[in-house]
Order: structure tokens, then sequence, then C-alpha cells
């Protein structure tokens, strides 16, 4: 269990952090749309380099590593659709590192490096991320595949370069999930426009489209049909990193309050003197501490194999957004009628909602949490 950062990574996350200061003060005056600059530059600074290490596959630590540079940026970085692009290209990297052959590695692990922007496509329009409900079909055709059927509110799908995109193969049965990398410009991959949403505007996320996509046996990431205990491997690193982020993403906010509560005056003090007003404060710290360790637990499980790891992981997310939502909602009750003009404080409230459904909702999570629960005690 990690419960103490070393020098090395507390000089990488206060790294991270000023360079996460530096993309949102720059994020400012930036027009609409996905940040190439920052993401370049966290290119640019070795953030890849961290969990894609030269000469050997990344170790524990090299997770932790990269760990203590994402809490880094989520402290100081204001908006989370940064943090959720690293995110999902983490879990590509944990994809490919773990399950990829080495002709996979070479060439996806390079393009990561190179900062190509991936996109991991699960959900559908009718199923949302029910896995085993999903209606894209890979089909065996002459010692290859075809692939049909489409993805919704995909991450990154209007700009990724590649993507890995979970359909059935075969019938019907359960246990057929099976895992495909396909390029950008394949012939009948199609993505769609970008989605009009209701915050994290600088997260492109949009449809896929297959009609008869040429698959060839070399691009199935794991075993045919047995991707379904792969994908789950691959999502539980991000469920955990969205608990982290969702943690310090509103530190920035936070002092902001504590600033404006020592300085607005009513009933004759300022409002840090009420309790009730202390009570939001300290309640919005609570939920991010929570997190955060939660956060902490269940990465240590996931990086050890422990036998509660997936359960943990969706305890981490879970709790990472409800507190999150908590926290924005708070933030905008105690600046009263202020809070609700738009600002830094409305944003962050649009901006945290979409935890509750990023990663798959509090719904289907309850729902693994039980599933693991029962697996534990069986």
């Amino acid at each position: 269990m990690h419960f103490n950062w070393t020098a090395e990574q507390l000089a990488i996350r206060h790294q991270y952090a000023a360079i996460g200061g530096e993309i949102a003060r720059a994020a400012a005056e930036r027009a609409e749309g996905f940040d190439y600059d920052g993401w370049n530059r966290l290119r640019d600074e070795g953030l890849w380099r961290l969990i894609v290490p030269a000469d050997c596959p990344a170790s524990n630590e090299n997770w932790w590593n990269f760990t203590a540079a994402l809490e880094g940026l989520s402290s100081a970085i204001v908006t989370p659709e940064l943090l959720l692009s690293v995110i999902a290209q983490a879990g590509m990297v944990r994809a490919l590192a773990r399950h990829g052959t080495p002709d996979q590695q070479s060439r996806y692990l390079d393009a990561i490096l190179r900062g190509e922007v991936s996109a991991t496509g699960i959900a559908e329009l009718t199923t949302g991320t029910d896995v085993r409900s999903i209606n894209t079909s890979l089909t065996e055709v002459g010692g290859e595949y075809r692939l049909n059927g489409n993805k919704f509110n995909i991450a990154h799908a209007p700009i990724m370069d590649f993507a890995l995109i979970v359909c059935r193969a075969g019938n019907a049965d359960t246990n057929n999930i099976t895992l495909v990398l396909l390029d950008k410009g394949a012939p009948g991959f199609t993505p769609g426009r970008i989605d009009d949403k209701l915050g994290n505007r600088n997260l492109p996320t949009g449809a896929l489209h297959f009609e008869d996509v040429p698959v060839r046996k070399s691009q199935v990431l794991g075993i045919p049909g047995r991707g379904l205990g792969t994908l789950i491997d691959i999502i539980s690193l991000g469920r955990l990193y969205y608990g982290l982020v969702a943690a310090h993403l509103a530190e920035p906010a936070l002092r902001d309050a504590q600033q404006y509560a020592a300085h607005r005056d009513s009933f004759k003090s300022t409002i840090d003197q009420h309790q009730y007003v202390q009570k939001r404060i300290v309640d919005i710290r609570i939920g991010m501490e929570r997190s955060r360790w939660l956060a902490y637990g269940a990465l240590s499980q996931l990086l050890d194999g422990h036998r509660e790891a997936l359960l943990s992981c969706s305890i981490a997310k879970l709790v990472g957004a409800e507190d999150l939502i908590n926290a924005a909602t708070s933030l905008v009750k105690l600046y009263g009628s202020l809070g609700y003009h738009n600002g830094k404080v409305t944003e962050l409230m649009r901006n945290a909602l979409g935890f509750a459904s990023v990663g798959g909702t509090e719904e289907m999570h309850r729902k693994n949490i039980f599933n693991q629960m029962q697996r534990l005690a069986a």
C-alpha cells in the first residue's frame, strides 16, 4: 500500500503541478476544442516515457511515478478534459503493454510516444457500457474479419489516430468479446462529428461507424472471443484514475473559496466564521481526501494483482465522482447568487457532472461492486 511519495515522485508531482498551472493559464486564452498545445507539451516533458521505458516493461514504480505526475497535473490544471485524455491514453498503454504482441507494442507504443491520440470504443447508443450486450460484430471472412456496427460517445473519436474497438465475434454467446486495433482511415471506418455536451467541451467525443471494415488477425488484441477479461483489466486503471483526478480537481476552486469566505462579510463577520460555511469547506476537503486514498489503495491492489482490485477500482471511481459533484454543488451554494453566474465555479459544476457517466454510470459501478462482492464471498 502506498503511503508516501518518494523524493523522486515528489519532484515529479511538483514538476507536473507547475506544468498544469501553465497549461491552465494558456488554455484561458485558447478557443474551444482539444488542447493540442497542452497535449504536445506533456509529450515533450516526457509524461509517456514514465510508463513506456526505453528498455524494459513498465514496473509498479513507473506507474507510481506516472500517478504522481497525474496528481500534480490534476491539482493545478483547473479543468478536467486534458486529464481525461491522459487517463484514456494511459489505459491504452496498459492494454498494449500487458496484452499486445511485440509488433503491436512496437507500432502503437511508438505512436503514443510521438503524441498520437488513441480512442477506446466500448459504449453503444442502446447498451452504454454493458459490454455483454454490444452489437458491433466481427465476422470471419476468408481468413480475416469484417467489422460492422457503431459506437457512441467515444472520447477522442473525432480526432483519434488509432482505436481499440470492443466487438462481438460470431454469435450472441456471452463469452465472445474480441478487441481489435484499427488505424484512422481504414476502409469503412468513419468517425462522427464532435458531440455537443453540457461540460468537458474540450474533450472531443463522438460516434464511430464501421461498415465492412477489413480486420487482419494480427489486429486482434489478446485472444479472440476472450476479450472481456482483457478489457476489464484495461479499464480498471481508468476507473481508479477518474477517482484520483476527481479528488484533486477542485483544489484551485477550494483555495479560492477559502479566500472568498475570509473576506466576504455577512452579519457583522466574515462568512468563514459561520459554522455552516466552515462545514461546507471542511466537507469538500474530507471528500477530496477520501477519494484520494481510495484511489491509492485501488492502484496498489491493481498493480499487485489483489483479488479485491476490481471491487476497489469501481469504488474509487464511484466515490470520487460523487465527492466531486458534491464539492462543485457546495461551492455554487457557498458563493450564493454569484456562484450561479457563469464563471469558474459554474464551469467546475458542468465538468463535474460528466464524472457521473465517464467510465461508467453510478448504476453500472454499483452493479459491478455487488457482483464482485458475490465473487469474493463464493
